[in-house]
């Protein structure tokens, strides 16, 4: 039962704002929200993320790229029916939804690309994977089934020592009889105060993955490229349940820890151009092994469940894989694939294992140059997670989505290009299983509001 109870209030992934995977990221750029279909790009400096062979291929001199996103969005999880308190047979938890609206005003990225004759140098910035704060001001189903769970429990012990306390007073045994009183008020007290919690707590994660890219590639020919690159991760999450009803039990309202990781990983990259117009692309990137370390933890109700210091969550290996063509000089159109081999990553949280299948991310779109100083892009992606009915992150809902972006970027001076991009995101509800204390509850998980805009700038040296 503590066990459960606890697992609900950690086992999260991290406060995603949008992925491809179960943790990667691919919104990375201002180009991403407006054309989704990136992984063939090798005019632009956001190929030093989504395509890094393709950066061989850009024409000389140095760029730099930086950009933010600006996200709107509403997560919400919900208990679609009563929990019934067996113990009395009355309402142990009301059936209402729990959301989180939390705004992200700062979402930065950052590119440089260095290209001479058939040499680049790359780097590149960005959130690789959580990048939010969300906040749930009256707590979530999760938290408040697992305290209404753990209430009733409570509740059955007190029965039991309040018998046993009967059994003794009956017998005689007044020292015995006292004793089991005393449990007996503890148990309830005990019982009172999750029970009130569940109704009355806050729930707030916020957690944050930078990744720092840094490579080269090779035109080995005109009509192929090669690139080599390294990424370095540092993770950081923190939690937070409070509740002025849980102060007796746990020394405190707050139950809390803080956790932070460093990750490297390597990848490898080609770009081919088999026939004129045509860009075939390929690019992987191996898992970025993310150890966490728990600090700073708060509450005796957290400390006795947390019993290690440290657990896994990784970035999960990566395949990209994209086939453009340019169909005539003002329109190039482009396919992309990302598969994300998520059974080959340890994707634990402090308390166990989470399982997951394997997830993918296909997107079509096209850029039109409407004239030579503007070009228009637009297009849509499909993404399927690999969650279950009992694999999910019910704090930030995993849910298979469809996306529609659009955008323009103005050459506003010689060398500087401004781009706008803005994308929606449909996402598709899915059912959630949790089990406590005997009891297995339906959570309804959902994003009813995901829109993006952002704005970035690029500034080309093209005599460096």
């Amino acid at each position: 039962m503590k066990k459960v109870l606890f697992t609900a209030l950690i086992t999260f992934i991290s406060a995603s704002l949008f992925a491809g995977g179960i943790e990667n990221k691919t919104n990375m750029s201002t180009g991403y929200l407006k054309n989704p279909s990136r992984n063939t790009e090798n005019k632009r400096p956001d190929a030093a993320f989504y395509n890094i062979a393709g950066t061989a291929f850009m024409k000389n001199g140095l760029y730099i790229e930086a950009g933010n996103q600006f996200i709107i969005k509403e997560y919400k999880n919900t208990l679609p029916s009563d929990i019934a308190n067996p113990l009395t047979g009355t309402v142990a938890l009301s059936s209402q939804g729990y959301n989180d609206e939390t705004f992200v005003y700062l979402y930065p990225d950052a590119d440089i690309v260095y290209k001479h004759d058939k040499f680049a140098a790359f780097a590149n910035f960005g959130i690789y994977a959580g990048g939010g704060k969300l906040e749930y001001s009256e707590g979530t189903g999760a938290t408040a089934l697992a305290f209404a769970s753990s209430a009733l429990t409570y509740g059955a012990k007190a029965k039991e020592a309040q018998a046993a306390a009967s059994q003794c007073a009956a017998a005689g045994d007044s020292v015995n009889a006292a004793n089991y009183e005393n449990a007996a008020k503890q148990a309830s007290a005990a019982a009172t105060a999750l029970l009130t919690a569940a109704n009355n707590h806050s729930f707030t994660v916020n957690s944050v993955t930078y990744g720092w890219q840094l490579g080269g590639s090779y035109a080995v020919t005109d009509y192929l490229a090669i690139a080599l690159a390294g990424r370095l991760t540092y993770g950081s999450q923190e939690l937070e349940v409070t509740s002025s009803d849980l102060s007796a039990l746990n020394g405190g309202d707050e139950i809390s820890y803080n956790a932070s990781a460093l990750g490297f990983t390597g990848l490898f990259g080609l770009h081919a151009k088999p026939l004129d117009g045509l860009d075939v692309s390929g690019q992987f990137a191996w898992r970025s092994k993310m150890n966490y370390e728990i600090s700073d933890k708060k509450g005796t109700l957290l400390s006795k469940f947390v019993k290690e210091d440290e657990f896994r969550t990784d970035l999960a290996p990566v395949l990209n894989l994209g086939v453009g063509y340019q169909v005539m000089e003002p329109l190039y159109i482009s396919t992309s694939f990302n598969y994300y081999f998520n059974n080959l990553a340890d994707m634990n949280t402090a308390l166990g294992k989470s399982d997951y299948n394997n997830s993918f991310e296909i997107a079509l779109g096209a850029d039109y140059d409407i004239i030579k100083e503007v070009t228009a892009s637009a297009g849509i992606a499909y993404g399927h997670q690999g969650v279950t009915d009992t694999a999910n992150n019910i704090f930030n809902p995993v849910l298979d989505s469809f996306q529609i972006g659009a955008g323009v970027e103005v050459k506003a001076i010689e060398n500087l290009t401004v781009t706008g991009g803005v994308t929606w995101v449909k996402y598709f509800e899915k059912d959630y299983y949790a089990s406590s204390n005997g009891q297995t509850a339906k959570l309804e998980l959902s994003k009813p509001l995901l829109f993006m805009f952002s704005l970035g700038l690029t500034y080309h040296f093209p005599n460096l």
